[in-house]
């Protein structure tokens, strides 16, 4: 559990398609309720928190509503994407050590108390959970896109303040990816495609992308990797289409 940092909210959040459903059939307790979910997650590992029903019990407890009420805010609104038997904020892929979920330039921020990481890393430990240099050394990416094929961010996606290429539900996206064109679909870093929600294992994805360089998610490896002429190709293509 994380006890140290804060939740910033923008004055827009309630503009977001998702707060302004709940807000329109809930009021200001179902905010608050969805609030109330995001102070237990930003406390989580990884911003992830049990999906159980002794879970969803202590949150109906803290927030004074029913179990049902609280599973109800959970899944029903898309603010949260549930994994078995774990769940996010759908959009906590944005998020970065301050992580942000922007809309229009302004949406949630969570950051995060560095402080622990900062001194593992100056006396030389490794996490446990960080994969052995041979695994994210992995060659995952082509070095350049097909012929024919576009490649960045659709209106669907987002880029947070990393770097990082974003799905519309949150997973991390290759940056040779092209555009998310189903609302529906989520990148695979298993098939290297965008693929509907039920061909996509999490379990799979996760370890793949642990497999993975964050430089595999940054639009920026692009302009690095990618000669001129190509770029030029790509962006000729992207207006075209």
């Amino acid at each position: 559990m994380k006890n140290h940092g804060f939740i910033k909210l923008y004055r827009s959040v309630l503009s977001k398609p998702e707060v302004a459903d709940l807000v329109a059939e809930q009021g200001a307790v179902g905010f608050g309720v969805y609030l109330i979910v995001l102070l237990y997650l930003a406390q989580c590992d990884d911003f992830e928190g049990s999906f159980t029903n002794a879970q969803l019990q202590a949150l109906a407890a803290k927030t004074r509503k029913s179990r049902a009420y609280v599973r109800h805010i959970i899944c029903d609104y898309g603010l949260f994407t549930i994994e078995g038997k774990r769940f996010h904020d759908s959009f906590r892929n944005q998020y970065s050590p301050a992580r942000s979920n922007r809309n229009a330039g302004e949406e949630i921020e969570i950051e995060i108390d560095k402080e622990k990481e900062n001194k593992e890393k100056a006396s030389g430990r490794v996490s446990a959970d960080t994969p052995p240099a041979s695994a994210t050394d992995h060659p995952s990416a082509p070095a350049e896109p097909t012929v024919g094929e576009t490649i960045g961010p659709s209106a669907y996606e987002t880029i947070d303040r990393q770097g990082l290429r974003h799905g519309r539900l949150g997973e991390t996206v290759g940056w040779w990816a092209p555009p998310q064109r189903d609302l529906r679909s989520r990148w695979s870093a298993v098939e290297d495609r965008w693929v509907p929600p039920d061909a996509y294992d999490p379990e799979a994805e996760q370890q793949r992308r642990r497999e993975m360089r964050a430089e595999d998610f940054m639009m920026k490896t692009a302009w690095e990797q990618l000669d001129e002429n190509e770029l030029k190709r790509i962006e000729d293509h992207a207006r075209r289409t």
